[in-house]
């Protein structure tokens, strides 16, 4: 059935797997494509295809997606805008529903495959697909979602892009490793170069990301390259430690002319210390960390007057401080001191996944810069911080969180404190140029 609004990458991979989704029963294919390449339409169009031939004798299909808001809803609304114009062509009017859509006698209805979500009760008859199948726990997917195709022999489809290497769809592609099925391979991969021949702004796109996060970024890899990230791993490459080494030193001042900003984490408990890491901002928001400040122990709160000196001493624009727990005292204490220029953040899963994303991206592409390890002698602050970022590990998530933290029994302040610091960096409004009157 001819699709018109489908370019030739798409139906590369759209003939063989509708050929496979019609005739093979209990299997299951697995689909890679870069981040922004027209997998949405791509997975529409294999909706619509499987409605139209089953709109006569019956049937449903399951989509399901890590939300239903957005991405389900998404999906929902591109399979109604592929489909409505070649249903008419049939003389059929899809009825369209707030979570289904049905067509003659053949339905699919989108799913959220959260944990909250409650799906059981519907069944699979003709497919069941899972869109950003990397994000969908396994276990869940397994419990909920497989046993809808049980009684019906319904393939899958799987799709999305690679992510730690264990996860629901790379598992998957593991299994079809050249396997075939009703005479079609079970794996498709459509690469970021293929989707730019076709669409040159697209490979525009990929090179301006691969410079704004850094080509070893594990984000980058994994949405573009379809490269898999391993599970645990240092939180910088040996790469980005290396393009952070500045050639600058650390200052005992301000210097006129200069914007500066800062990092602010709190001790926590035990050995924790509170640090403050002090950046210079240079063009194109390059930080270059110039001063620290640590302290051991005391009342957090009692550290106001200490921050709050800094902080007018050196000029500080902004100052992002971590304010989870007992950093929310000492955020309080320096709210009247700083005002808009305090930026408190509040640590959750996806703010400090956010944080470790930013400073994975700022090593990668040398937006951060730090005075060179050589350069550490004496300074045993610049020594413990070397010392962290070497140490600092990550591990990847469902949904696209980065965990990080320091290994067991050592800490990561210094860590933290750079995070925040580039996360105050980037909220920092353009400088404004006078200009006379002419």
């Amino acid at each position: 059935m001819p699709l018109p609004l489908l370019r030739a990458y798409q139906r590369r991979v759209f003939h063989p797997l509708c050929r496979g989704l019609l005739h093979a029963r209990h299997e299951q294919f697995t689909l890679l494509m870069p981040r922004q390449s027209g997998k949405n339409q791509l997975a529409a169009a294999i909706v619509t295809a499987l409605l139209l031939a089953h709109a006569r004798r019956g049937g449903s299909i399951i989509a399901c997606a890590p939300t239903f808001r957005p991405q389900a809803a998404i999906s929902l609304e591109r399979t109604r805008a592929v489909l409505e114009p070649l249903a008419r062509r049939a003389r059929l009017q899809p009825r369209i529903e707030e979570t289904r859509i049905r067509c003659g006698n053949a339905e699919v209805t989108f799913l959220s495959a959260s944990g909250h979500a409650r799906v059981a009760g519907h069944t699979a008859s003709i497919a069941l697909l899972a869109d950003e199948a990397q994000d969908i726990d396994p276990d869940w997917f397994d419990r909920q979602f497989r046993p809808m195709a049980a009684s019906t022999g319904a393939p899958a489809l799987l799709f999305g892009t690679p992510w730690d290497g264990e996860s629901l769809l790379e598992r998957a592609i593991a299994a079809n490793a050249g396997r075939t099925a009703a005479g079609v391979p079970l794996h498709y991969t459509v690469t970021w170069q293929e989707v730019a021949r076709e669409v040159p702004i697209y490979g525009d796109y990929v090179e301006r990301e691969r410079q704004r996060l850094g080509a070893q970024n594990p984000l980058y890899l994994s949405q573009y390259e379809l490269i898999a990230s391993r599970a645990a791993a240092s939180l910088l490459s040996d790469e980005a430690l290396a393009r952070i080494a500045g050639s600058h030193t650390l200052l005992e001042g301000p210097r006129a002319g200069e914007r500066y900003v800062a990092g602010l984490d709190p001790a926590g408990t035990g050995a924790d210390a509170t640090v403050l890491a002090i950046g210079r901002v240079q063009p194109g928001r390059r930080l270059e960390v110039v001063a620290f400040e640590r302290w051991q122990g005391g009342d957090l709160a009692g550290f106001a007057p200490r921050v709050a000196s800094l902080a007018a001493r050196w000029g500080l624009e902004r100052l992002a401080i971590d304010a989870t727990g007992l950093g929310a005292p000492l955020a309080a204490a320096l709210e009247p001191h700083l005002g808009r220029a305090l930026l408190p953040v509040t640590f959750t899963l996806q703010s400090k996944s956010a944080l470790g994303w930013e400073l994975i991206a700022s090593a990668e592409t040398g937006r951060l810069q730090l005075p060179a390890p050589a350069a550490a002698a004496g300074r045993p602050d610049l020594l413990r911080c070397w010392q962290e970022l070497r140490a600092c590990r990550r591990s990847l998530r469902i949904g696209g969180i980065l965990h990080w933290e320091a290994p067991t029994g050592e800490h990561d302040d210094f860590v933290a404190a750079l995070a925040l610091a580039l996360h105050a960096a980037a909220a920092l409004p353009a400088e404004r140029l006078a200009r006379g009157r002419r």
